[in-house]
């Protein structure tokens, strides 16, 4: 099947940045990938490669840049593919520049909340481009990057609020080894990308600390309790935390090697603090920020997600990691959904 050509900008030259990159142009598409760094992107334009994704080659045709204002230029569909503390300064400086189509429908894969707004990417893009979320697209899934550039199948999804916008995202993408489900539920698919890197890091801190398989599955039902508890007081559907965005994106980031969020977890499990971790990551955690965010919003919205409290004192508050074990286990037992609205869990 031969894809409608499109002109495309991707903003953000990290790993999963130049792997959709590599995708698109391997389908016929028109690819111009933006980095930050001059120096970063002049590496990336020579070598093809990044130190940080071995097994990624970059397609000859794709072009690489780090002036904003020319990756713009006449390409209507954009990627936001940076991490999420600094969307909204690129989404400002993109607007800022004057180069962005009028009409640009612009696809979010970053996974993440913003910190202290507590806001989704999909808002955060709305509030600085002064367009309708109509023409923003959200697509995440269980993907590492790692995978998807060796051609390792793959599912995804694509969620929008206008049917026809996620469409043609949806029509851009398709590979014998990638595959774009639509949904409609933009909250819940973008709050269960964000929130699963929460548990990745709970999950990280069990293999640190020698647990076994038995808490690993008890934290991933568990933190798959909270997220949706979560998503459902904010305006969620309920059955987008069983699917592909929720349960499976927490599946694959609490149990791959490639998991940076289980990488943080599993150095803090082995007794290093937060800080010294950090600084031995090469990419970005989004969980670390992301469980702050998500701290805030339970105690906004009145819930008690224990799992969730106690990822946080840990991350901001040292708390050490085997009394936070102790006192979740030692909290009084309730019914298992407690805290679904009455007549969800029948």
């Amino acid at each position: 099947m031969t894809l409608p050509r499109e002109h495309i900008a991707i903003l953000g030259g990290g790993s999963w940045g130049a792997t959709l990159a590599g995708l698109l142009a391997d389908n016929g598409q028109d690819v111009l990938l933006w980095e930050f760094d001059a120096k970063a992107a002049a590496s990336l334009a020579a070598t093809r490669r990044l130190s940080t994704l071995p097994d990624l080659l970059l397609p000859p045709s794709v072009q690489v840049t780090s002036n904003l204002a020319e990756s713009l230029k006449q390409r209507p569909l954009v990627i936001s593919a940076t991490p999420s503390q600094f969307v909204r300064t690129t989404m400002k400086n993109a607007r800022a520049s004057g180069a962005l189509a009028a009409q640009a429908t612009v696809v979010s894969v970053t996974k993440g909340l913003e910190t202290p707004s507590l806001k989704r990417m999909s808002e955060v893009i709305v509030e600085e481009l002064h367009i309708p979320e109509s023409r923003v697209v959200v697509l995440t899934g269980p993907s590492h990057a790692e995978e998807v550039c060796r051609r390792i199948p793959t599912l995804t999804v694509a969620a929008g609020t206008d049917k026809k916008t996620v469409e043609k995202v949806q029509s851009l993408f398709p590979q014998d080894y990638f595959r774009v489900y639509a949904h409609s539920d933009l909250i819940g698919v973008e709050l269960g990308g964000a929130l699963k890197n929460i548990f990745a890091i709970a999950a990280g801190i069990g293999y640190g600390l020698g647990l076994g398989d038995n808490t690993n599955a008890a934290l991933l039902t568990r933190g798959l309790n909270e997220m949706t508890r979560i998503g459902v007081r904010m305006g969620a559907q309920l059955l987008t935390f069983f699917g592909l965005t929720g349960m499976g994106d927490l599946i694959v980031t609490c149990l791959s090697p490639h998991s940076r969020n289980r990488l943080l977890g599993e150095k803090i499990g082995k007794g290093k603090k937060t800080k010294e971790a950090l600084a031995e990551m090469t990419m970005v955690a989004e969980g670390y920020k992301t469980a702050a965010a998500a701290q805030q919003l339970a105690e906004q919205l009145g819930l008690d997600c224990p799992l969730t409290r106690e990822i946080y004192e840990v991350l901001y508050q040292d708390k050490d990691p085997k009394t936070s074990l102790h006192d979740l286990m030692k909290r009084q037992t309730y019914t298992e959904w407690q805290g679904l609205p009455e007549g969800m869990t029948r």
